[in-house]
């Protein structure tokens, strides 16, 4: 695969399952996620099947779960765990370098330039610190480098308050920014330079949040720029995640089969963030995918999220996503 990028989107047509699953196959028996097992003293079960296999693995990889464990990665203003935050001091030397091993050839690190040369929509994921921003300016250097002109730039991102301990990171291109649509809006300013005006469609529930949503869109000379808010499909639950943005947009902008769409986020999660899209959207949706993130040293220390334990927290979830694709398509 290129790009490093072994759990790539097979086009729409033909086998198209059968190749994710093989993509999948791939990904999880690659030496060096058996090496970094034996790392954390497990020994991988011979002749699994694909399915018994990513369940071990699944088992196995609650030793990552580092933000279900380390208090002191929990945000008390966002409620939740902080991924910025977690700390590998536990880790051995083999173990830390065990990860960071695996997260090279396992796709974690080496995922910044696009498969295609045109794309109908660039998507560029909310986040956290300097996650808007560097996304943002992702998908502005994808286009100048060889990716086409989208239809629109299309920002999916939330109403999400910013947390205490991203304040740092965020007041340095957003200092008054209270919500990650804010962070989006202000990345949108920074590096495509959209003006003051734009139109904007909104509905907003006072007595629950979770059901709100925004679309604003802003003109360019080449193309939309769109900040876009969803709602969530469990208000009474939790805020909107990603799928429900993904659904939202696909709905509202009525995106047929065979679109393509160049997703943006940041490299640590784009093995995650790239198999959920394809589980939720691609497939489902006749949807022709790729995922591309920033480098890490775009971020530097401000960002963060370079420490082992941040990488086999992403192997984890990364693992997880796997099974619900496998529940999906047994």
């Amino acid at each position: 695969m290129s790009k490093g990028m072994i759990l790539s989107c097979p086009a729409v047509g033909g086998q198209r399952i059968a190749q994710i699953k093989n993509n999948i196959s791939s990904w999880l028996t690659q030496n060096a996620l058996e090496d970094l097992v034996a790392a954390f003293h497990g020994s991988l079960p011979r002749g699994l099947d694909l399915n018994a296999l990513a369940k071990w693995y699944l088992e196995f990889s609650e030793c990552w779960d580092f933000r279900g464990r380390q208090k002191q990665a929990f945000d008390k203003k966002v409620g939740e765990g902080a991924r910025w935050l977690l700390s590998s001091d536990d880790l051995s030397e083999t173990q830390k370098e065990s990860a960071l091993t695996a997260a090279w050839k396992l796709g974690f690190m080496n995922n910044d330039e696009p498969m295609e040369h045109a794309y109908d929509y660039l998507w560029v994921l909310g986040g956290a610190r300097l996650s808007c921003l560097l996304r943002s300016r992702l998908a502005r250097h994808a286009i100048r480098s060889g990716a086409g002109v989208p239809k629109a730039v299309v920002f999916l991102t939330s109403m999400r308050p910013i947390g205490d301990a991203e304040r740092e990171a965020t007041d340095t291109y957003a200092p008054n920014a209270e919500t990650e649509f804010d962070l989006s809006v202000a990345a949108a300013q920074k590096e495509f330079g959209v003006a003051d005006r734009f139109s904007e469609e909104r509905y907003d529930d006072e007595a629950n949040a979770n059901n709100s949503w925004v679309v604003r869109r802003y003109e360019t000379t080449d193309y939309e720029i769109l900040l876009v808010a969803a709602p969530s499909s469990d208000p009474q639950k939790r805020r909107a995640n990603s799928s429900d943005t993904y659904e939202f947009f696909r709905k509202k902008f009525r995106v047929p089969e065979h679109t393509s769409i160049l997703l943006t986020t940041s490299q640590i999660y784009v093995p995650y963030q790239h198999l959920e899209a394809v589980r939720t959207i691609a497939v489902p949706y006749g949807i022709n995918l790729d995922t591309i993130g920033f480098p890490a040293q775009w971020g530097g220390v401000l960002q963060g999220m370079n420490e082992p334990s941040n990488y086999l927290q992403e192997i984890r979830s990364t693992i997880q996503s796997i099974g619900r694709f496998f529940s999906e398509h047994s």
